[in-house]
């Protein structure tokens, strides 16, 4: 994750003890600054049984957000970026509080589904404990959730018949995000315990446009770990880190929406800012990172 001074920092989730954010110095050191950046905790002050977690841009303002799963009870926090290293806790404001309040999540990414420019959610569910429905009224197996960004802050839950991850329930756990089969729509695939992995193609209604850029980097590093893609009012990051115990390496995805053509800028992690105008929607751009 970044905070937009350059530098790739750490965020690390903590099974009830407070989380971690590590910031990077720049000189080869990081500072653990969780508590007063206002991401270690939720609002209520009570650590939770953090497990996933994704840092990407929700509301499109610029600023990466940070996304998280709990277990049952506790809701799936969610940080905005406020700018100047500071998060506020929109878990309530945003629905996902009584969205995610019976659920137990483990993988979590927040990525266009329906390419319409906003981020939506998805989460890997299951309860923790294999024996739960001996002694409660709850239930070990769960469906996995697709929560739409409805663009004003807020998210729906949008985990019905036609929507990626309806499924019968299971013990899932990781997650990994790619076009599967190349037809501009993310797809997702998720782990479950004791049983076979679960490919599950994005079938959302067409109509809107995407975009996906591929680096290679010459100056930093080879894949463009850290470099921060813009497109229009959009904004995200290229990294591998996703969910919870898994990666997804599928490049850098915008939806577009309608629109047909967009300049693109991409922040190097070396400090090189490259800028291609007028791309075309609908296809997936290969830019290799200049010398200077």
């Amino acid at each position: 994750m970044r905070n937009q001074d350059g530098r790739v920092d750490a965020y690390v989730t903590n099974d009830s003890v407070p989380n971690f954010l590590f910031r990077n110095r720049g000189e080869g050191t990081f500072e653990e600054t969780a508590l007063r950046a206002g991401v270690a905790l939720p609002d209520r002050g009570a650590p939770v049984s953090s497990m996933g977690a994704d840092f990407r841009d929700y509301d499109n303002d610029g600023r990466p957000d940070l996304a998280t799963t709990a277990l049952a009870g506790e809701t799936f926090p969610l940080f905005r970026n406020e700018g100047r290293g500071q998060f506020r806790d929109t878990t309530a404001p945003s629905g996902l509080g009584s969205l995610t309040a019976r659920l137990s999540g483990w993988g979590v990414a927040l990525a266009d589904f329906d390419n319409d420019g906003w981020k939506d959610l998805f989460t890997a569910n299951a309860h923790v404990n294999d024996e739960i429905e001996s002694f409660e009224a709850a239930r070990y197996r769960l469906p996995n959730a697709v929560l739409a960004n409805r663009g004003d802050g807020t998210f729906a839950d949008a985990s019905g018949p036609s929507a990626v991850g309806a499924q019968p329930p299971r013990a899932h756990r990781g997650l990994g995000v790619a076009d599967f089969d190349g037809d501009g729509r993310l797809d997702v695939v998720t782990s479950a315990l004791g049983e076979p992995a679960e490919l599950w193609i994005n079938e959302s209604a067409g109509g809107n446009g995407w975009l996906r850029v591929d680096l290679a980097g010459t100056r930093s590093n080879r894949d463009g770990i850290g470099a921060v893609v813009r497109v229009g009012a959009q904004a995200n990051g290229m990294t591998t880190a996703v969910g919870y115990a898994s990666s997804s390496h599928a490049g850098v995805h915008f939806g577009l929406g309608r629109a047909e053509r967009v300049d693109v800028e991409v922040a190097w992690p070396s400090g090189i800012v490259q800028k291609v105008a007028g791309v075309s929607a609908n296809q997936v751009l290969r830019l290799t990172e200049p010398e200077k």
